[in-house]
């Protein structure tokens, strides 16, 4: 059996900045009539949004390199990892609750005036 690797990730309201700065950088560039820069920053835009990850309550997030484990995402919280991993959402609630039947007496009413 292979080892869990836990992976920190950086925070993903940072990156939001960062991709925030790259999308204005590309506006700016085209607008400035600078098509290669604008491209530049672009790709740059869309390669930042593409690593964005949430990882809810009792879950976490596997990441997967061109098929090789690369980690685990335990925290809670929305981040960003290399775009290139696959990222897949893992569920770790508890799902082996066993308990009786509840039993629940109803009684018919009939409403009248």
């Amino acid at each position: 059996m292979k080892k869990e690797f836990i992976v920190k990730p950086i925070s993903g309201y940072l990156a939001v900045l960062i991709a925030i700065l790259f999308l204005g950088g590309a506006i700016a560039g085209f607008a400035y009539e600078l098509i290669w820069p604008g491209l530049f920053l672009t790709l740059l835009f869309i390669f930042t949004v593409i690593g964005f990850t949430v990882v809810n309550p009792n879950g976490s997030c596997v990441m997967v390199l061109f098929g090789a484990y690369r980690g685990t995402i335990r925290d809670n919280g929305f981040f960003w990892v290399n775009p290139f991993y696959t990222k897949r959402v893992i569920s770790l609630r508890a799902r082996n609750f066993n308990s009786d039947p509840i039993k629940v007496n109803d009684k018919s009413v009939t409403l009248s005036k």
